[in-house]
């Protein structure tokens, strides 16, 4: 087994948004971020598909894009 899959949750990214609104005092400063690797990992389109259902009534536009983006 990994360490991987023995350490459960923890910090292995950075995120910084494009549109620098990460930036220090600004309004993302603090957002607290979960990637998915839609490659390499084997639940990240049950978890992408979950959260266009989740989605859907509030960001339509957005749901689609998900499940176009994995196919489903």
């Amino acid at each position: 087994m990994s360490d991987d899959r023995r350490l459960g949750l923890y910090k292995k990214y950075k995120v910084e948004r494009l549109d620098g609104s990460s930036e220090e005092g600004r309004k993302h400063e603090k957002c607290d971020y979960f990637i998915l690797d839609l490659v390499h990992d084997d639940f990240a389109k049950a978890a992408l598909l979950a959260y266009a259902s989740a989605c859907e009534l509030e960001y339509p536009t957005l749901a689609q894009s998900l499940r176009q983006r994995v196919g489903g």
